[in-house]
């Protein structure tokens, strides 16, 4: 029996170790798992959030105890308490002492206990005090620590949220950039980076620096407080920094956020553009002078190599980003003609080349685009100038005088007008005039002219189609601007001129039609019928004197030069036409004011 209960004890202490070594395994596989988990949990996001939200609610926490205790100090001898406040505060002085009572009680009792325990390990009672103390101070840590609580959680509650909320509303989601196997700064977007990336390009454009060509930014998403993300320059900074080219601090000029040089001295640079500018002021009081494009200086790290005198900055700023284009007139060319070519509105050829209308030569050089400088400079000024103003022509007919007689009985003179104008220039050039006022200084005289009026001409013989005896010029002056069928379709003859010239009738005939408004291609256009199936037309008038079903001499009055329709320019569209087909005017008129 003795033998089989030694062997049953065996069995079961055999049974036990087992046990206890399989708990032993189980408990270092929990811990091993724990430890594996753990240290998954450090490589997330949430956990490097909840890293730095509490490092950054300690700081807070200190900071605020630090700042509380300098600001109580400071002002003490300046705080001033009513009997009522003191009462309100002696009352919370006697709360916090009945706070502190049971960590004093509990402090007294570590001491007490400490010097029993030194006594019963001389006396070998140890272990029996420690049981009954551990029971006691259970008991006072329980009371303490209630009492301790119910005092401090609000407050404590209070805090912890205050701190929360401070430290997480100066947190953010940023990109962490690696660049070429360096750190150059936290951007909030991609785009950020590869802004900053074109300006570095820009910035050491005078540099001889390879471009990484496999290099590619890598980013990281990360959480840093919102003071440590880069802005643009910064970052352009960093790039710079780390593509080893030999940096220093200076003023970088930009146009259009383009970069064209960087100097030591920004007051130069200032300078510099004061001196251009200066070049287009002419001492008004009221004209505005400024650049056509944003100019900057930006201050920052830039390569040596991008530090420039200021000779080399004014020279690069006169540069033209687009050369001066020019025209070779050739035969059969008009203003109106080389403007359709180079689809210009005859408005901006003509301010390109003012005297166009005056002079226009074979093997001329006109100007179809004026060189564009880096830099441009608009004027906006107001000019007062003297405008004159066309007279009209009076007509009195005599019939007893042949029709074509015509005889000044009363010269007419020009009236003057007193203009006040904005006007807006572009590197010396007309942009746009806008009348702010006019002020009549001198009226116009009118011309009194006789004409005769004797057998008027109701019918062409067929024969006088290829003469020029029944008809005359139809403008006071002007000049031949684009002959018949001068580029496609232009079936008649344009006579330039000034805005208002008088428009007569090129022979006698009746008013079929009178447009004082603006009616398609034309514009405003008479049509004048001379009988035998021949008539003529009068396009493109500022104004329209006659109406249909009238009567009118040749020589009349019937319209003024403009520029409505399709027109370029002040001028006269004169046609002839026979039964409907249009006839070259110039074998009616000739081709030169015969008047």
């Amino acid at each position: 029996m003795a033998r089989n209960s030694s062997d049953t004890s065996e069995e079961i202490v055999t049974e036990s170790s087992s046990s206890c070594e399989d708990i032993k395994a189980g408990k270092n596989s929990f811990i091993k798992w724990t430890s594996n988990l753990y240290e998954r949990f450090e490589e997330t996001q949430l956990y490097r959030y909840f890293y730095v939200t509490g490092i950054a609610l300690v700081r807070k926490a200190k900071r605020i105890r630090r700042r509380t205790l300098r600001f109580v100090r400071s002002h003490r001898p300046q705080i001033h308490l009513s009997p009522r406040h003191r009462r309100i505060l002696a009352r919370a002085k006697v709360s916090l002492e009945r706070a502190r009572e049971p960590f004093a009680e509990g402090f007294n009792w570590s001491l007490e206990f400490a010097e029993q325990l030194r006594k019963a390990k001389e006396t070998g009672d140890h272990r029996k005090l420690l049981g009954e103390t551990l029971r006691s101070g259970v008991k006072l840590c329980s009371d303490t620590t209630s009492r301790a609580f119910n005092y401090a959680a609000p407050v404590g509650g209070i805090a912890v949220l205050l701190l929360t909320i401070a430290v997480y509303s100066n947190l953010t989601f940023a990109l962490s950039v690696e660049y070429n196997g360096q750190f150059v700064g936290y951007v909030t977007d991609e785009s950020e980076f590869i802004a900053a990336n074109q300006k570095m390009r820009e910035r050491i454009v005078f540099e001889e620096y390879e471009y990484p060509e496999d290099a590619v930014p890598k980013y990281t998403l990360t959480i840093v407080s919102r003071s440590s993300v880069n802005t643009e320059e910064e970052l352009t900074d960093n790039l710079i920094a780390s593509s080893g080219s030999e940096l220093t601090e200076a003023y970088g000029l930009y146009v259009a956020d383009k970069f064209v040089g960087a100097s030591y001295d920004d007051e130069e640079i200032e300078s510099l553009l004061e001196t251009i500018k200066d070049e287009y002021r002419t001492g008004d009081p009221d004209e505005v002078v400024e650049f056509t494009d944003p100019v900057t200086i930006k201050e920052g790290l830039y390569p040596k190599t991008s530090i420039v005198n200021i000779a080399a900055l004014e020279e690069k700023l006169k540069e033209n980003e687009s050369e001066e284009q020019t025209y070779t007139v050739q035969e059969g060319d008009a203003p109106t003609v080389i403007a359709q070519k180079f689809d210009m509105l005859y408005a901006d050829f003509k301010a390109l080349n003012p005297d166009v209308e005056k002079s226009l030569l074979v093997g001329q050089e006109v100007l179809i685009e004026k060189a564009v400088p880096t830099l441009g400079v608009q004027v906006k000024r107001t000019e007062v100038y003297n405008e004159e103003v066309p007279f009209s022509i009076e007509h009195e007919q005599d019939p007893n005088l042949q029709q074509g007689y015509t005889k000044v009985t009363q010269i007419g003179e020009k009236g003057i007008n007193e203009v006040t104008a904005e006007v807006v220039y572009v590197d010396g050039v007309e942009q746009s005039r806008t009348i702010l006022s006019t002020t009549v200084l001198k009226e116009p005289v009118n011309e009194v002219m006789i004409v005769g009026g004797k057998q008027p001409l109701t019918q062409l013989p067929a024969s006088a189609m290829t003469t020029d005896s029944y008809f005359i010029w139809p403008v006071d002056g002007g000049y031949l601007s684009c002959g018949f069928y001068g580029y496609y379709n232009h079936g008649g003859m344009d006579i330039a001129a000034k805005m208002g010239t008088a428009v007569r009738a090129s022979a006698s005939g009746t008013v079929v039609a009178a447009f004082n408004y603006t009616n398609g291609a034309y514009g405003r256009y008479v049509i004048v019928d001379h009988g035998g199936g021949v008539q003529t037309l009068y396009a493109h008038n500022s104004q329209v004197y006659v109406q249909v079903g009238e009567w009118v001499e040749q020589g009349q009055l019937i319209a003024a030069v403009g520029a409505t329709g399709n027109a370029y320019g002040n001028h006269c569209h004169f046609e002839v036409r026979v039964n409907g087909v249009r006839k070259d005017p110039a074998g009616y008129i000739g081709t030169v004011y015969n008047r």
